[in-house]
């Protein structure tokens, strides 16, 4: 954990997925925490949504494990909105272009098959990713605000696997500066 800010910390996840970022936001509400974004990496379902895109999480289809230990079954699991709108606003402020939408969370990335993925791009999810539907469960069930904001890392599609990763670090830094500033100003009454 790293204080970046008087009223804000950085948690580096040291592995990906969702009973990880479970046990860290358990963790930090139990400090005392009340607002959690993930700024993390994402596979692009989307033909538009290339490399160093950023998204901002709508809602997050939940196929993995961790969240139905949180809260009732339901196909998705929702960021704060306050959080989410003060994300937006950040971004539109920083002339950051950025898209707004739904993500897949799993816990099985390389199960992911090709029916999923055209099921999925075809309902208009944009990114595949881990963490997000655990943690916007976590933070319901603590009475926490939580939202996501994810960069494009890798391209996934029926052709196969486009890994980019080391691409997008510069796009990662320009993410996690806006949630630091979000998370810094005082939330608007």
């Amino acid at each position: 954990m790293y204080r970046v800010r008087p009223s804000v910390g950085v948690h580096l996840v040291a592995g990906p997925g969702a009973p990880h970022v479970a046990i860290v936001a358990e963790e930090l509400a139990a400090l005392g925490v009340r607002r959690f974004v993930i700024v993390g990496i994402a596979g692009s379902l989307q033909p538009q949504l290339r490399v160093g895109s950023l998204v901002l999480c709508s809602k997050a289809l939940r196929d993995e494990g961790t969240s139905h230990h949180y809260v009732k079954p339901q196909p998705f699991a929702y960021p704060s909105p306050t959080l989410t709108r003060r994300l937006t606003q950040a971004m539109a402020r920083s002339v950051t272009t950025f898209d707004l939408g739904p993500t897949w969370t799993t816990d099985a990335p390389y199960r992911e098959t090709v029916t999923e993925i055209r099921r999925y791009r075809d309902r208009g999810i944009l990114t595949v990713e881990m963490e997000a539907s655990a943690l916007f469960s976590v933070a319901r069930l603590r009475h926490c605000e939580a939202a996501a904001l994810f960069v494009v890392s890798d391209n996934l599609d029926e052709r196969g696997w486009e890994p980019r990763f080391y691409d997008c670090r510069p796009h990662l830094h320009r993410a996690l500066d806006i949630a630091i500033k979000t998370l810094a100003a005082e939330p608007q009454r």
